[in-house]
């Protein structure tokens, strides 16, 4: 689009930072929009290429799993670390700069694992790279861009909609995040089908290069941008992410080591310390960067605490049903339908959430979606040694469903109270939702890790306490079974649990959606007025 181009009125951009909506010809909006979709998807394939071939990456490697568990770090540390700052980045630098300049490093750390992994830099140059360092550093390219490309896939997404559906925009960058680990997990038997990691890697090299050519060959229109970083950024972000890169130490290498492990409480002590410091400048500064009192506010802390609720209760799936499998002895080549059938639901719940949300009553499909993961708990328990993927695949469809259609009316109701107070408290928002959805995964995972451990190890205690002494020879045979079952016993315990903390949950909410319909007030009400009173003064 031709910079000597003058917006009117109504294209202009809707705040600092964000490009500017023209009257796009159809074929261009077209174009724009599968380019939000293709990125939207790319935005998670790092992350869930990663967690689908994490366990072969160690092999191949060979690394410990703590050695592993550091790869996981690296990705979560950056991803949740630079949401502090992007929405300052878009305001100084504009978004598609900032991330073809991420592209561009994260294309070469990828670049490097091809050639490393294919032997060509080693036979060519007689150059020898380790190429665990190199994994490290391609995954915390991925964390960067991974968190810049959503919102950049939002922003696409956006130029590809007509104006009366541009909400819809929003609701499709943020639920097209979802789809990168079904898919992952669909194609990596192919990828690394003769155990080699070369097919990957060059996998993850062509969709960096796709995005990054599809980024310049058409890019957002331009926006307003001035220059908004103030030194004491730097000192509070230094603070918040040395605090969560901690934190993301303490929640992987947890599972890993186990909670115990003396050194796991130096983390801890870092997290609470560095943010806390975090928090107290920006409380006493005179522009701070997060509106902490604003974030501490009850109806901020309950969306902070719902949205964190929600992922822990969605590991059910992705750590729960995937682990039990994985113990049974399934791998990715015999779950591509179940995956499948995941990416099924993933879709249909996108396209309902992007036609039936509604600004009005947006607490209604939060609700709906906690109901189903309930059930779909509930569906889940009673499992045996026997047990299929074929099981599980109708439990798991309506979890995949609700994790989707939840998204756009928690991500709208947060939106809704920032842009309520003034677009300084976005900013504030995205730290909030981005670090509850970064930071619940995490912890949901470490819970069920830590949950299932203990449970297996006490049913195992149990089992084996009621045995009867037999042919030593058979011995060792008998106790492999029991400890199979007692894994089993274990996750089953797990559902049971997810299915009434899920239960509770959705009791909850109806109990508090049913108050303010019998007093006829919207939870929202507030916000919605004042943002009708700001587009009426536009």
């Amino acid at each position: 689009m031709s910079t000597d181009y003058q917006f009117k009125p109504h294209e202009q951009p809707f705040m600092l930072g964000s490009p500017a909506t023209p009257d796009h010809p159809t074929y261009r909006k077209v174009f724009y929009l599968l380019i939000g979709i293709f990125i939207g998807i790319t935005a998670s394939f790092q992350n869930g290429l990663l967690v689908a071939n994490l366990s072969q990456i160690q092999g191949e490697m060979g690394l410990t799993p703590v050695e592993g568990g550091w790869i996981s770090v690296a990705y979560n540390m950056t991803n949740a670390g630079v949401t502090v700052l992007l929405y300052k980045i878009r305001q100084q630098f504009g978004m598609s700069l900032f991330s073809k300049i991420t592209l561009f490093f994260l294309l070469s750390a990828t670049s490097m694992q091809w050639l490393v992994s294919s032997h060509l830099l080693s036979s060519t140059t007689g150059i020898d790279i380790d190429p665990y360092y190199l994994e490290l550093i391609a995954r915390g390219f991925s964390g960067v861009v991974a968190s810049a490309m959503t919102v950049l896939a939002i922003f696409y997404c956006l130029q590809g909609m007509p104006t009366a559906r541009r909400i819809s925009g929003l609701i499709l960058g943020f639920g097209l995040v979802q789809f990168g680990v079904p898919l992952s997990r669909i194609i990596s038997p192919y990828l690394a089908a003769d155990g080699q990691l070369e097919g990957l890697f060059l996998f993850q090299v062509g969709l960096a290069l796709i995005c990054f050519g599809l980024i310049n060959i058409l890019e957002l229109p331009r926006g307003n941008m001035e220059k908004v970083f103030e030194k004491l950024d730097i000192i509070s972000f230094a603070f918040f992410a040395s605090g969560l890169a901690a934190l993301a130490v303490f929640l992987v290498q947890g599972r890993i080591l186990w909670w115990t492990t003396p050194w796991l409480s130096y983390p801890l002590i870092i997290a609470v310390v560095t943010i806390s410091i975090a928090l107290w400048i920006e409380t006493h500064r005179k522009n701070p960067m997060l509106q902490v009192r604003w974030m501490r506010s009850r109806t901020i802390i309950a969306f902070m605490i719902t949205g964190a609720v929600m992922r822990i209760l969605l590991s059910e799936q992705s750590v729960g049903a995937a682990g039990l499998l994985a113990n049974l002895g399934y791998g990715n080549d015999q779950l591509i339908v179940f995956y499948a059938i995941i990416l099924a639901a993933s879709a249909l719940a996108l396209v309902l959430s992007i036609f039936t949300t509604n600004a009005m009553d947006l607490r209604r499909p939060v609700i709906f979606a906690v109901t189903l993961i309930a059930i779909g708990a509930w569906i889940d328990t009673g499992l045996s040694l026997n047990s299929t993927p074929a099981m599980f695949y109708f439990s798991q469809f309506i979890i995949a469903f609700a994790a989707v259609y939840f998204m756009g009316p928690m991500v709208f109701e947060g939106m809704f109270r920032a842009i309520a107070n003034g677009p300084a408290y976005i900013i504030s928002f995205s730290v909030i939702f981005g670090i509850s959805q970064t930071v619940g995964g995490l912890a949901g995972a470490a819970g069920i890790q830590a949950f299932t451990t203990i449970r297996t190890q006490m049913h195992y205690a149990d089992m084996v306490s009621s045995m009867t002494a037999g042919n030593p020879a058979q011995m060792t045979q008998m106790l492999q079974g029991i400890q199979r079952q007692a894994t089993v016993a274990a996750y089953d315990d797990l559902f049971f649990l997810m299915a009434v903390s899920a239960t509770i949950t959705a009791i909850y909410l109806l109990m508090v959606y049913f108050y303010y319909l019998y007093h006829k007030r919207n939870p929202l009400g507030k916000e919605l007025a004042a943002l009708a009173e700001m587009m009426g003064k536009k």
